[in-house]
């Protein structure tokens, strides 16, 4: 889960300029307090906020600091859990619900500068990061007028602002993350130091069950604050247990009809059976198991998957086991996974899906062959040589690897819990005419399932795919008909499943931002 900065910190006096007259740059002054105001902004050393935070109904508080021209840190803090975003100039990172920091790359990067680009105040000083503004007019919303104003973030993205036509002041933000529509409302204006700041803001995300709120009781400007939080944490969290003087485990596992399937047993009470499923971003336990054990529900979070959106319970775990291995004291999903149902290993119930929060924190070799995943200590891992190296980026903590189909070029994720080969995203499809310049197309006979629903569309063969130094040539893909969850990313051109895979041994190695690839005869 990513959390959005959702305060901003511009704002708007009584505009009386008559449209014809109207000039923007007057108004972007105006919006925070005025010449005075402009004049106070440019000295200002730091930015300091603190309040209550509601999350999909979950209570708690957030402190946010701010630098300029760019160091931003938010930190918001539920009773059970914690979550942080941060960007010290160059790097953008964040911790999890379990406390494991990683860096943001790709669109949920540039969606943290385009926060920072109004938190910065870019559109009033362009030295501060890259982006421009258009007046787009008056215009008409819910019944009321508004100032419409477009922003352009990094010269990216569009963001919409719409200011109260009678007031003034900055009502409604709409944006876009990948694609998701974002509609922030903000109120309550408060000034301080001269210069008027919303205490409150509210974003709902279109067709996703999201709703975050934040009211500031604390702003403080020019405080002094110890730079050194923007910064990306070196240590490493230790929730984990490595048997003693291992260097490497091996596990054995089930490989069956495109799944990867593990036995793990939770509160070291309950054996069940997961899915080893790099896709998700989190491990997911299926919610029979959870109410079996009695879970403690902490909160809920919107969880995107292949063919859409679905609500997953935040639930409170003592202990997982794989093996020997064990994680502790881990925060979890809990969701009904009965179309990823099927009979389990050794008679056991399914479990759920074991996903980043595993895989993340071990060099991780997955032996299809073998039907073995050999799990490296980190502490003590060099990889064998004569593999192939393919770097990767995080994406809402999924591997995402650049790749060229046909040539063309594309990120695309690794996701283990793909059960099947290449699905290639639908607007990736539509936007290089690949539903008429690729081969063999036929309506796929069967469905396949995920979060968000079962999945259907149809096949069709590609001349070439490649990762890397890694060339295929001569695959069968999926088409999907739908442009909901995964499927209908802006950003995201595919999905690399298991059918590609088993065509090597795959390290995971998380630590390093890689994947290697080794033939299955070394």
């Amino acid at each position: 889960m990513n959390m959005r900065k959702l305060l901003t910190l511009a704002c708007l006096t009584i505009i009386a300029t008559p449209l014809y007259a109207f000039n923007l740059d007057s108004l972007l002054i105006a919006s925070i307090g005025g010449h005075e105001a402009y004049d106070s902004l440019q000295h200002l050393t730091s930015f300091r906020a603190e309040g209550a935070v509601n999350l999909n109904g979950q209570q708690g508080r957030f402190v946010e600091y701010f630098v300029p021209p760019t160091l931003f840190y938010i930190k918001v803090t539920f009773e059970d859990f914690s979550l942080v975003q941060a960007y010290d100039g160059q790097t953008a990172w964040q911790t999890d619900q379990n406390g494991k920091i990683s860096e943001l790359e790709g669109f949920e990067k540039r969606e943290m500068l385009k926060n920072i680009y109004f938190e910065s105040f870019a559109y009033l000083w362009p030295g501060r990061l890259s982006g421009d503004r258009e007046y787009q007019g008056r215009t008409v919303k819910d019944g009321q007028t508004y100032h419409k104003v477009a922003f352009y973030p990094l010269n990216t993205d569009t963001v919409l602002a719409y200011y109260d036509y009678r007031t003034g002041l900055r009502k409604l933000m709409v944006s876009r993350m990948d694609n998701i529509k974002t509609l922030t409302y903000i109120d309550k204006y408060k000034k301080i130091s001269g210069i008027l700041f919303p205490f409150y803001s509210k974003a709902t995300a279109e067709g996703i069950l999201l709703s975050s709120e934040f009211e500031a009781d604390t702003v403080e400007l020019n405080a002094r604050i110890d730079t050194s939080i923007f910064s990306i944490p070196a240590g490493k969290i230790t929730d984990y247990h490595f048997p003693t003087g291992k260097q490497q485990m091996e596990i054995p596992f089930q490989y069956k009809a495109g799944h990867i399937k593990l036995l793990v047993t939770i509160n070291g009470r309950k054996k069940v059976w997961f899915i080893l499923d790099s896709g998700a971003s989190a491990n997911i336990y299926h919610k029979p198991v959870a109410d079996e054990l009695n879970l403690p529900v902490v909160g809920t979070l919107p969880a995107r998957g292949i063919s859409g959106f679905e609500n997953v319970e935040m639930v409170k775990t003592d202990s997982i086991a794989i093996g020997q291995l064990t994680l502790y004291n881990q925060m979890a999903g809990s969701l009904d996974l009965s179309l990823l149902e099927r009979k389990g290993i050794d008679g056991e119930d399914f479990g759920g899906l074991l996903g980043y929060d595993f895989i993340s924190r071990f060099p991780v070799m997955i032996n299809y062959q073998e039907s073995m995943l050999v799990v490296y200590n980190p502490n003590h891992f060099e990889p064998s040589e004569g593999g192939v190296e393919v770097g990767f980026h995080l994406t809402m903590q999924v591997p995402t690897v650049r790749g060229e189909l046909n040539g063309i070029p594309g990120d695309f994720l690794i996701d283990l819990g793909n059960a099947f080969g290449l699905i290639i995203h639908h607007r990736f499809v539509k936007l290089h005419n690949l539903d008429r310049e690729l081969d063999d197309i036929r309506d796929n006979p069967s469905t396949f399932s995920g979060i968000g629903g079962d999945l259907a569309g149809k096949t069709a063969f590609a001349a070439t795919f490649q990762i890397g130094d890694i060339l295929i040539q001569s695959l069968r893909v999926i088409l999907p008909d739908s442009s909901s969850g995964l499927t209908g990313s802006d950003q995201l051109a595919g999905n690399i499943g298991n059918l590609i895979m088993e065509n090597f041994k795959v390290l995971f190695d998380y630590g390093n931002s890689r994947l290697i690839f080794y033939d299955t005869d070394k």
